[in-house]
């Protein structure tokens, strides 16, 4: 059925201020609602989409921390494995970002979004990622153990997210001793220097 044009044109007509403010606000509130149901929201931090100053991943192994960067130098040694803890995953992509020496993740401040040690890696053929850095400071404004955070994905893995914290940390408690009796990809992890005083640490990521 056909509406009379006369009647459309009064519907539509913005004559009457009253009711064009109250349809402004019935639509407004419509899209808002809208946009709600699709799950639309604010754009995620630079650390939830994996961006560190828009660096690509280019192989499994990746520099983080200047020689220069003042700490303890550490590097970080892993795979990413199926849930069945044993099937290595390749071509995932691990991004790490972390506080610096003096618990600092900004220069001078506490921006995740805006992490100043940060880098993107591809796991091998058999899983594996390296990183170099140092070790992470606790932070300088007081809170949880100092720790290295973690997200990863890529084919058919949805982004998940992992944490690494060192066996002995004070802040751990008795959570922190005896590290080398959990699995490889349990989330406290022994720490030790080589020869060369280099902290070295393994870490697995098993996915979920």
């Amino acid at each position: 059925m056909r509406l009379p044009t006369n009647r459309i044109e009064k519907a539509c007509s913005p004559t009457d201020p009253a009711a064009a403010t109250g349809v402004g606000r019935r639509l407004s509130s419509s899209i808002f609602a809208l946009v709600f149901a699709i799950g639309v929201a604010a754009p995620a931090s630079a650390q939830n989409r994996g961006d560190c100053r828009g660096q690509q991943p280019t192989g499994w192994s990746l520099r983080i921390a200047p020689e220069s960067e003042p700490g303890t130098p550490m590097v970080v040694t892993g795979r990413v494995l199926a849930a069945d803890g044993v099937t290595p995953v390749a071509g995932a992509t691990v991004f790490v970002f972390q506080t610096d020496d003096a618990g600092y993740y900004s220069p001078g401040g506490m921006d995740e979004s805006n992490a100043r040690l940060c880098g993107l890696v591809l796991t091998d053929g058999d899983g594996r990622y390296r990183f170099e850095t140092v070790r992470p400071g606790h932070y300088a404004t007081g809170g949880p153990p100092a720790h290295v955070h973690y997200r990863v994905w890529g084919p058919g893995i949805s982004r998940q997210s992992f944490t690494l914290n060192f066996e002995g940390d004070p802040l751990l408690g008795a959570r922190g001793r005896d590290a080398g009796a959990n699995p490889t990809w349990a989330t406290i992890r022994p720490i030790s220097p080589d020869a060369e005083g280099v902290l070295r640490v393994v870490r697995d990521l098993r996915l979920r």
